[in-house]
């Protein structure tokens, strides 16, 4: 009889444990599918578990980050990859992506930036912005999110702050004769309107060469 009990206490045990398990899974499968994010592993940037409210802060704290270099304001991607070049050095080198709630809705949207090469000291980024409609990322990229960087100056750079509410800088001015002849800045800010990033009104700075010094 008291061998009975033992296997009818092993089997409820075994039993139990099982059912522990299958929650798990289910409340795991819950969290995806409401908008959770997805582990992604790259080939050579691999992942990273970023602290999300020091990565707002460190947006927050401006475009100098603690080595005295500009920042555009996004740090600890979520992915990272890096890509091989062509055999003239152009193409497409790395990708990150980052998974920031941007409009305040409780779920993980989208922004990425892809770093491109041309074979010269010349390159520059391109932005992404998508947002998450219940599981459907939906691009909200203004035209012109891209930086123009020169070797010598950099004519176009975005920079993107998280607090207290989302918004994107955007400073540039024109190429005219040579990269590192001065012309007149322009700063336009994009903010969140009717779902959608607006700009503002553009106004000038100053004459400058490279912008990256107009930040602060």
């Amino acid at each position: 009889m008291n061998k009975i009990n033992q296997n009818q206490q092993s089997g409820n045990m075994l039993f139990n444990v099982l059912l522990v398990i299958m929650f798990i899974i289910i409340a795991v499968l819950i969290y995806i599918l409401a908008g959770g994010p997805v582990p992604k592993i790259g080939r050579t940037g691999g992942i990273q578990s970023p602290d999300i409210s020091q990565s707002m802060d460190n947006a927050q704290n401006g475009s100098v980050s603690k080595s005295g270099e500009f920042s555009d304001g996004l740090t600890n991607p979520d992915f990272s990859e890096q890509y091989s070049l062509d055999e003239f050095g152009a193409g497409i080198s790395e990708r990150d992506i980052f998974d920031r709630d941007i409009d305040g809705d409780g779920q993980r949207d989208r922004i990425t930036r892809t770093r491109n090469e041309n074979g010269t000291p010349h390159f520059y980024y391109k932005y992404k912005i998508e947002l998450n409609k219940n599981g459907e990322y939906v691009d909200i990229t203004p035209d012109g999110f891209r930086t123009t960087e020169g070797a010598e100056c950099a004519l176009k750079k975005l920079q993107f702050i998280f607090r207290p509410e989302f918004r994107v800088i955007k400073i540039s001015r024109n190429w005219d004769t040579s990269w590192d002849t001065p012309t007149m800045a322009q700063r336009v800010e994009y903010s969140f309107d009717n779902g959608q990033l607006r700009s503002g009104t553009p106004r000038d700075l100053k004459v400058i060469c490279d912008v990256r010094d107009l930040f602060n």
